[in-house]
């Protein structure tokens, strides 16, 4: 870092974050690993006087260790560079220290509802802006889908629904269903410290009875604005008794003032890939909004995902779209802030050494992932009695409840520099200081691996991504991967035999006019000729092939469980092909292993394609791969910083385009305005935009105004008057940024004409071009009517009608006071 630069704030808050770590720091390895982190943020050299500690001789013995040496004159530490040939290839050219900014979106520009119910200053992304766009706009009873990468802000998005809501009505409140504990006890955290969201929870399985039903008649009171909680929480008989009563329109009965607008479920991509086979209370999700939309039908759905594959994504359209409006709002784009390494051995005892060379050397925080809960076991033991570590966690599927709650509170308050961990940690943890992530396995496909280096530099700054693999002709990280990726569907044999054992033993609960019949299905059911095995064992095969039948169209399981069930482990189905229920039909179980086999050949194929190009990382470009391998419709530009680019000498993309403005609702009524629809003129008191802006703003809100097109430079000016005049809404377009396939909303519209005459002249063939003259909805240019366009004068060309002076946008608004 030369003389007179500032460093940026990611690299401020590294510094910071290492200096305060290394007061807490006590054992050596903890210490000399926060210490090459620090030199390397130093720029590579720390006089010894810097270091909040004094380097004993222990400590002066291990400094290789961790790539470090003392300065000929022994005053200073220096970065050693070069790969010792102990790490993967390019770790060190991967680790040098690069202090640009490594998400490179340009920001969008702020909507005044995005001032006016949060802290931030612009969208992260125009995708992000988009997104917000069509939550506000989103008509009752729709599903809106959303894709944006890690980190993008799609927590922003039920922050702001249940703010927005609550300015209207406060009992209003949002249901988020969250894949992990880590996950919902993370959001619960960050809820608690944002103005009117204080009271926001997270309902856990480890709650006691009492601690349950505080939080849900809190819910049913209208006390949390949002509720989160997982998939099998929301389908337990309490709370499930409880939603209808929250999504009624109005109060059950007196007291229960909560008002359920939205349901949310995030990290919405595994409901297809988890709720195949593991945990198949994900695809029964469905049916609770369904349930709900009986109660009141404006309910809305929303789903988030940081990646949405075809598969994914055919199966959450499917399943939520129901008889609603259906949106889809998609980035389109990858994260490129990951310095990528990949390393590949022939076995576990040949990929050890490389891996300590790396956790050695990694920037702190580190996350290391494992497959298996045994792996992450293992490595955490060693690390800690071998290595020497002790700023140290283990988060697995094993971890008990108190113990997450633990590693979570202790991780957000750098309490630890590594959690080792399965995939149970770490989805949608919002930490944005991670600065490595390491793979000490192959992960079992192109999304695993993408959302869990996804986990670090969430901050923007630069990160470390390393995947050290085994790959031999026995047992391997790569045939442990195909197995996990392959895994979960039943022979069609065995499917049947379970199925006869279903049946078999199900109680009749009647018929529905569209189906064969309901019954009740017991989860325990043994198939025919199986020795006896009950438990979590029996019921997950059992529920993972209801699930299949279920994608198949050839039963809908319901969300409850009647009251005559004798247990908890009875699902509820609708027969819809009356074959079912006889003794074997042929085209019918085509069917399921035609699913069962597209489905199993998909996930195949996916990782086929990522192995081939983690064994060969220079061939191409990794993150460019990887990604277009998830969503085949991105336009991901090669990354600059993994294998592949390091050979063939590509540079990283100076700006990245993200997508997703270019989508809205198709409203069919429009909305109530005091403006007549269609495009008129508007003739300001001040053409020049200056002193008179705040007044023109002013008129326009009175008047219905929620959308304004502004040139660049107006635009953060224009949502913050917007904000402070009173606009719901208040959106804000960019004019340069509409452009392409980008769209204004459906809502009452002012374009501020600028004063160049090319610029505005494309302005006005897009308005044109996308309202025309047919336009429902109210759509005002403001500028002069004498200023000339194809030849004619404005108040010719685009409008039928006279021109309005500002001041009848008073006129008009008053009358419509006085008339309502």
């Amino acid at each position: 870092m030369g003389a007179g630069i500032q460093a940026p704030a990611w690299c401020n808050n590294a510094i910071r974050r290492c200096e305060q770590a290394l007061g807490a720091a006590q054992t050596i390895a903890d210490r000399l690993a926060l210490v090459r982190s620090l030199v390397r943020l130093r720029g590579g050299r720390l006089d010894l006087s810097a270091l909040p500690f004094f380097l004993n001789e222990a400590e002066r013995f291990q400094l290789g260790r961790f790539g470090l040496a003392l300065t000929s004159g022994e005053g200073a530490l220096r970065i050693v560079t070069g790969d010792d040939g102990c790490g993967p290839d390019g770790l060190a050219q991967a680790m040098m220290l690069d202090e640009r900014p490594r998400q490179v979106f340009e920001p969008a520009a702020p909507d005044a509802v995005l001032l006016r119910l949060t802290r931030h200053a612009s969208y992260r992304t125009a995708a992000q802006k988009a997104a917000v766009r069509a939550l506000l706009t989103q008509p009752g009873g729709s599903g809106l889908m959303v894709s944006m990468p890690t980190g993008a802000g799609k927590s922003l998005l039920f922050q702001i629904a249940a703010c927005f809501e609550r300015e209207r009505t406060p009992g209003s409140c949002a249901l988020v269903i969250i894949p992990t504990i880590a996950l919902a006890l993370d959001h619960e955290r960050t809820l608690s410290a944002m103005k009117g969201l204080e009271g926001s929870r997270a309902l856990t399985g480890s709650m006691s009875a009492a601690e349950t039903e505080e939080i849900i008649n809190g819910f049913c009171r209208g006390e949390v604005p949002i509720l989160l909680t997982s998939p099998e929480k929301v389908l337990s008989p309490w709370l499930l008794q409880s939603l209808p009563e929250v999504a009624a329109p109005h109060a059950v009965e007196y007291g229960l003032e909560g008002r359920l607008t939205h349901v949310f479920v995030d990290e919405a991509h595994i409901i297809e890939s988890w709720g195949r086979s593991f945990r198949p209370d994900f695809q029964r999700l469905p049916s609770v909004l369904a349930r709900l939309r009986q109660v009141n039908p404006m309910l809305r759905a929303v789903l988030l995902s940081a990646t949405l594959p075809d598969a994914a994504r055919r199966v959450l359209r499917d399943s939520w779209k129901q008889d609603g409006d259906w949106l889809e709002v998609d980035a389109r784009t990858a994260r490129y802030e990951h310095d990528i390494v990949v390393g590949r051995y022939t076995s576990s005892q040949e990929r050890e050494p490389a891996l300590d060379h790396v956790i050695d050397h990694a920037p702190r925080p580190v996350i290391i992932y494992t497959t298996t809960i045994m792996a992450a076991d293992a490595l955490y033991n060693r690390l800690r009695t071998q290595r020497g570590y002790g700023r140290i966690a283990l988060f697995t599927g094993n971890t008990r409840a108190e113990e997450r709650s633990r590693v979570i509170a202790g991780w957000a308050d750098d309490t630890y520099d590594i959690v080792v961990a399965t995939s149970a940690f770490g989805m949608g943890i919002d930490k944005a200081d991670v600065r490595s992530v390491i793979h000490a396995c192959l992960p079992d496909g192109p999304a695993r691996w993408y959302q869990e280096i996804g986990r670090a530099a969430r901050d923007g700054g630069q990160a470390l991504a390393a995947c050290l693999f085994t790959d031999n002709r026995h047992t391997c990280d790569v045939r442990e991967a195909y197995g996990i990726a392959t895994k979960g569907w039943l022979t069609r044999e065995v499917a049947q035999a379970r199925w006869h054992g279903m049946r078999d033993t199900a109680i009749m609960l009647g018929r529905r006019d569209d189906a064969a019949g309901v019954m009740l299905v017991n989860l325990n059911a043994f198939r025919e000729d199986q020795r006896r095995r009950e438990g979590d064992w029996t019921r997950n095969w059992n529920m993972g092939l209801l699930t299949l039948m279920q994608r198949a169209h050839l039963i809908e399981v319901l969300s409850s469980v009647p009251e005559e069930a004798p247990d908890e482990f009875h699902w509820e189905i609708v027969i819809l092909d009356p074959r079912l229920l006889e003794k074997d039909d042929h085209e019918i179980w085509d069917r399921i292993c035609a699913l069962r086999d597209a489905e199993q050949s998909g996930a195949r194929e996916a990782l086929n394609d990522f192995v081939d190009v983690m064994r060969h990382p220079r061939h191409t470009c990794i993150t460019q791969t990887a990604f277009e391998l998830i969503e085949p419709r991105a336009h991901a530009p090669a990354c600059g910083h993994c294998p592949g680019c390091r050979a063939q000498g590509i540079l990283p993309p100076r700006m990245l385009r993200s997508d997703g403005l270019e989508q809205r609702w198709a409203r069919r009524v429009a909305p109530h305005a005091v403006l007549p629809p269609g495009i008129m003129l508007l003739s300001p008191d001040d053409p020049y935009f200056e002193a008179g802006f705040p007044d023109l703003v002013r008129a326009l809100v009175r008047a219905g105004v929620e959308q304004m097109v502004v040139p660049h430079a107006m635009a953060e000016k224009t949502a913050d008057l917007m904000a402070k005049m009173g606009a719901r809404m208040g959106f804000v377009m960019d004019a340069g940024q509409w452009r392409h396939q980008v769209r204004l909303a459906e809502v009452v519209t002012a374009v501020i004409l600028p004063h160049e005459e090319d610029e505005a002249a494309r302005i006005l063939d897009r308005l044109v071009r996308e309202l025309g003259h047919g336009s429902a909805m109210p759509v005002l240019v403001v500028a002069q009517p004498d200023r000339l366009y194809q030849g004619r004068r404005l108040d010719q060309a685009i409008s039928t009608r006279a021109p309005y002076d500002e001041s009848m946008l008073d006129i008009l608004t008053e009358g419509e006071v006085k008339g309502g």
